[in-house]
């Protein structure tokens, strides 16, 4: 097998801050993954809690109404995380500048095989009529853009590539990622979710976000029933769930420089355990927190006399912990055994059962085994 890179796009500036870009695929290897780098850049003053993750709202790979692969940004670099643990592309920062500030970059991917270069699971372009990659921004996710503290209209940056497998058969099979619903929690009972039943599955992933919460808060227990109880591949409480996956795929870390002072909140893509590392790049002055957790973190800021400063200026801080993005994986089968995952197709019917405790922005993403 020999390996090659088809570029798609390359630091392609877009005139508008929120549109959908539509690129046609017509790449005849198999391709292994889909690579993005996204890029803006901040206001003259700050950009403060405006987190760049959340302008790219959708990536997918449509074929007229067939969805083969939709994912928001997060959703993609936490579901990367799980399948290749490596660290994630997340260069933010807070900081504005004299024109503008930033840049902000980050980057991720869709690989449609268990790892990079897996031969038996690959997308096959060539067996849809009309494949197309659809990216969906919106720099105004959060608030409107500004020249001074938000983003800077004008500068999203755009850049996408192909890695493929010239020289290799084509496998009859993909890994298809897709979110398939999207809800917003309440703060007790049960809502039952009804799965499709046409693919294996490998992997489930919950996104469950409010600022403040813990993934295990905002759905305190989980239960994946078959045919009303006649099977039950798990039924757990989450606190319990999210400790057991800490240790299945380990920590993350991820770096951030704030526009902040002495107790301000910051926020971060780290949702479980986290812990803050933080300097202050300007002589006689340093950096610690009051509290830390659930992604946010109240930070305690003096000079060397230890007197609290209020003043915004640039932290830099390295966070480590756990659950990225505010995501819970559920792996259904051990991850690199394909004979080992579950086969819905035998039942009638599939539902996730969550009990909610958090009015939370929630999202469910299923990773399934599809034919080419």
């Amino acid at each position: 097998m020999r390996t090659r890179d088809a570029v798609l796009l390359y630091q392609e500036t877009q005139s508008s801050d929120k549109s959908t870009k539509t690129i046609d695929l017509d790449l005849t290897d198999p391709v292994s993954a889909l690579g993005f780098e996204f890029e803006a850049r901040n206001g003259t003053t700050n950009n403060k809690a405006n987190p760049f993750p959340f302008v790219v709202t959708k990536v997918e790979i449509v074929d007229g109404s067939d969805v083969l692969a939709s994912l928001s940004f997060p959703e993609m670099q936490a579901l990367k995380f799980y399948k290749d643990g490596k660290q994630p592309e997340l260069r933010e920062t807070e900081d504005g500048g004299t024109s503008y500030g930033g840049p902000q970059v980050m980057g991720s991917a869709i690989l449609f095989g268990r790892k990079l270069w897996d031969r038996d699971f690959a997308l096959d372009l060539t067996k849809f009529k009309n494949p197309q990659l659809k990216i969906s921004w919106d720099l105004t996710n959060i608030r409107a853009v500004s020249s001074t503290t938000a983003f800077y209209t004008g500068t999203m940056v755009i850049s996408a590539w192909a890695k493929l497998m010239e020289g290799q058969a084509a496998p009859g099979k993909f890994l298809m990622a897709k979110e398939i619903e999207a809800w917003t929690g309440a703060t007790s009972g049960d809502k039952r979710h009804e799965l499709p039943t046409d693919y294996p599955y490998r992997l489930l992933m919950l996104r469950l976000y409010s600022r403040g919460y813990d993934v295990d808060e905002c759905i305190t227990k989980l239960k994946l029933t078959c045919d009303t109880d006649k099977f039950v591949p798990f039924e757990r409480y989450t606190k319990q769930l999210d400790a057991e996956m800490a240790q299945l795929f380990g920590n993350v870390v991820v770096w951030k420089k704030f526009s902040a002072g002495h107790g301000t909140t910051v926020w971060f893509e780290v949702n479980k355990e986290p812990q803050l590392n933080m300097q202050v790049p300007v002589l006689g002055y340093n950096a610690s927190y009051g509290w830390c957790w659930a992604g946010n973190a109240s930070l305690l800021v003096a000079n060397a006399s230890g007197v609290a400063d209020t003043t915004e200026r640039r932290i830099d801080g390295l966070i480590e912990g756990h659950a990225l993005h505010h995501t819970l994986p559920i792996p259904l089968g051990v991850m690199d055994e394909p004979d080992t995952w579950f086969d819905p197709t035998v039942y009638k019917k599939l539902e996730l059962v969550c009990t909610e405790g958090v009015a939370s922005a929630n999202t469910l993403v299923a990773e399934q085994v599809r034919p080419n």
